[in-house]
């Protein structure tokens, strides 16, 4: 068993190096990290990269993309598609092209439906008949996106 002189010894000696070692570090800093140089104004090495599937414009201030599409072989369509509104838009009222079921993901604000408000918060889901038409006002800071099944007639 340790002695008492022996721990407060081992204490001392632990915290001297402790505080030796950070303050060493917090000295000398991170080194060969630094700033990248800024690149010349005719530089145009622009990434060939496409993406497969890219969000395009459904009206300003809404993006779509659709992930997949069916024929039911029972005479309708299903589409899931992704919106997405960014931080502090509102967009301008529009339909999609059948009955749709929204799963917000991300995200908060509020859908404006025939005059009515419904509050958009993550995990929200509900339910739009065909020929609606609706608006999303971002009131945060993250853009709201949404998962959306629509179901059509073929």
């Amino acid at each position: 068993m340790a002695t008492p002189g022996k721990q407060a010894v081992f204490v001392v000696l632990f915290c001297s190096l402790s505080i030796t070692g950070c303050k060493n570090w917090s000295q000398r800093g991170a080194k060969g990290i630094g700033l990248l140089p800024k690149a010349s104004p005719g530089e145009t090495k622009f990434s060939s990269y496409r993406p497969k599937n890219p969000y395009e414009k459904l009206a300003p201030g809404i993006a779509t993309r659709t992930l997949f599409e069916a024929a039911s072989g029972k005479g309708y369509r299903v589409e899931v598609r992704d919106l997405l509104v960014g931080p502090g838009k509102r967009t301008e009222t529009v339909s999609l092209p059948g009955a749709a079921v929204f799963e917000v993901r991300s995200g908060s604000g509020v859908m404006t439906v025939g005059g009515q408000l419904r509050e958009l918060n993550l995990g929200s889901t509900f339910a739009l008949s065909e020929g609606e038409t609706f608006s999303i006002e971002n009131k945060g800071t993250d853009a709201i996106a949404m998962r959306v099944h629509v179901f059509h007639a073929e």
